[in-house]
């Protein structure tokens, strides 16, 4: 079995990235508890339900995902991470979640995938190798600070192959990003913590409309991330959501 952790809450938010899909799938496993006194651990069946959800969500569009919003450090996925994991398959994200980031064996994990072991760990190997490829900062959250601090301050730290990613794009280099980088340097820009990462919030009429998140390596840019509907970022930082039990 799948050993519980906190309520599967953590466990759901990792497994879908948005914190009503998570609050959701937690309710369904609690309800589903209930109603058939399913034997075994709540999070066993929150896996369940989260992979029915995102095998019902592979229909529909992209959408950035939700990242852990705070003023003090976090220690939550970035959305980095998160968005590679919304590019994998279903299965694939079942997989990395239990076995990557819960030390979940491979015999436990088979079932819910509806594979044998070797099989199980086949679809792991495969999501690794797609998580792989995404930038990580190398760097506490002080040493992205700094860099931060320095691209706001004008200076030329984004990295060659540096990529922006929000809602509707997904640009490389640093002759597609700096242009759209440059709109970031304003006064309405405060500091946050964002999934982890160095990041920035901006404000328009005492409202908060822009989320950013910055992954530094080698002292340069690697990636930013950004959230730039309007609805979406009040939800996450007006007010800012509590994390999710480990």
């Amino acid at each position: 079995m799948i050993r519980q952790w906190d309520q599967g809450d953590g466990l759901a938010y990792r497994m879908l990235g948005r914190f009503a899909d998570a609050a959701d799938a937690v309710r369904q496993a609690q309800r589903k508890i209930e109603k058939t006194g399913e034997p075994g651990w709540l999070s066993t069946v929150v896996a369940r339900v989260s992979l029915t959800m995102l095998r019902a969500r592979a229909k529909n569009g992209f959408e950035m995902p939700d990242p852990v919003v705070s003023r003090e450090p976090n220690h939550e996925p970035g959305l980095g991470v998160l968005t590679a994991l919304d590019a994998l398959t279903p299965d694939e994200r079942v997989a990395y979640v239990l076995h990557d980031m819960f030390g979940e064996p491979f015999e436990q994990v088979a079932p819910l995938i509806g594979r044998t072991p070797p099989g199980a760990a086949q679809v792991g190997a495969r999501a690794r190798q797609r998580v792989a490829g995404r930038p990580v900062s190398d760097v506490d959250l002080a040493g992205q600070r700094e860099v931060v601090d320095a691209f706001m301050a004008g200076e030329d730290v984004l990295d060659a192959e540096v990529t922006l990613r929000s809602e509707e794009i997904w640009l490389r280099g640093t002759g597609m990003v700096a242009p759209r980088a440059a709109l970031l340097r304003a006064p309405c820009m405060e500091p946050a913590v964002v999934g982890g990462e160095a990041g920035l919030v901006s404000t328009a009429d005492g409202q908060p409309a822009a989320l950013v998140a910055f992954t530094v390596r080698d002292k340069k840019i690697a990636a930013i991330h950004a959230i730039t509907d309007r609805e979406h970022v009040r939800r996450l930082v007006a007010p800012a959501p509590t994390p999710p039990p480990r």
